[in-house]
């Protein structure tokens, strides 16, 4: 069964499931696509904006495929490249009193993705620091990490990454 839950966002109340996928559904927007990148050594990037820390990513411009939008937030906001995004789920989003643009249910991609090249951080758009953490680390920068879909995507992750170490 799919991790659910309710919260309460910018006022408005929000439902949310998270789905581990390596395709994405048909017939809905994508809002929104994430990636936890790794660098060789097995840390994982995070980034610092003003709602705190969390992986690198941001909203797809018009015609832009989900990993190109990924590729290039990620460059934007980190100064990163990566290779070999991997789709591993997706959050479904119920927003009814959402006004914006991707309307009122909606997808969010989360990747997995290893990390070509880090350059040096500058700090442009919205982004204020970078760092790279480990894997026992990381929620204590993910504050939304142990939440009931937070959870669900930690543990989606954890079994990517240690299939991908046991390669």
């Amino acid at each position: 069964m799919n991790p659910k839950e309710i919260l309460i966002f910018d006022g408005r109340e929000i439902f949310l499931e998270w789905v581990e996928a390596d395709s994405i559904p048909d017939g809905i927007t994508v809002s929104q696509v994430t990636g936890c990148c790794i660098d060789p050594a097995g840390r994982i990037l995070v980034v610092k904006n003003k709602r705190g820390w969390g992986f690198p990513g941001g909203h797809p411009e018009p015609g832009e495929k989900p990993e190109e939008a990924l590729r290039r937030e990620v460059a934007e906001e980190a100064n990163v490249k990566l290779k070999d995004p991997k789709l591993i789920g997706y959050m479904k989003v119920r927003d009814p009193q959402n006004r914006s643009v991707e309307g009122t249910h909606y997808i969010q991609l989360k990747y997995l993705a290893e990390i070509e090249e880090v350059g040096d951080f500058k700090k442009e758009f919205e982004v204020l620091e970078r760092d790279f953490v480990d894997m026992e680390s990381l929620s204590q920068y993910i504050s939304w990490a142990s939440s009931p879909t937070g959870k669900g995507q930690m543990d989606t992750l954890l079994k990517y990454i240690i299939g991908k170490s046991n390669r």
